[in-house]
């Protein structure tokens, strides 16, 4: 993941090289050949990262296998309770305020993050879900 963004300044500068060389000077360019390279950059936003794409499978696998980990834990929980309908409710409190809370601070971590947003959003959503599973637990 990228730590900062790249300026628009750069991006004019990779493209110009990449299409008509490496000596030559955006400045010195036709309007024609300007607007070339600007819809080039434009075309080449468009483009997903494969390694990035792989991460995210990765990763979306990794959250599906937690997600039946924690039903199973809750199933477990309420199987061996002695108040099942109490238990059930407290369980369903418990995943409720995890969901809850992993949105809340995935949301105000990418608010405050900027660039690194897809990171900060990733923790915040963990410790988010986290804290508030764990004192829903406790409560």
């Amino acid at each position: 993941m990228k730590t900062s963004g790249v300026t628009l300044n750069e991006l004019v500068a990779k493209k110009t090289a990449s299409m008509f060389g490496p000596k030559t000077n955006f400045n010195s360019l036709s309007e024609t050949q300007k607007n070339q390279v600007y819809a080039g950059i434009v075309e080449s936003v468009g483009k997903s990262n494969p390694q990035i794409n792989l991460r995210m499978m990765k990763l979306s696998r990794a959250a599906k296998g937690v997600m039946v980990l924690s039903i199973g834990v809750s199933v477990y929980e309420i199987y061996t309770s002695d108040n099942k309908a109490l238990e059930t409710g407290r369980q369903v409190a418990i995943n409720g305020a995890g969901i809850a809370g992993g949105w809340a601070g995935g949301t105000i971590a990418g608010l405050m993050c900027g660039p690194g947003a897809p990171v900060c959003v990733l923790l915040g959503g963990f410790v988010g879900g986290a804290l508030a599973a764990w004192e829903m637990g406790n409560w």
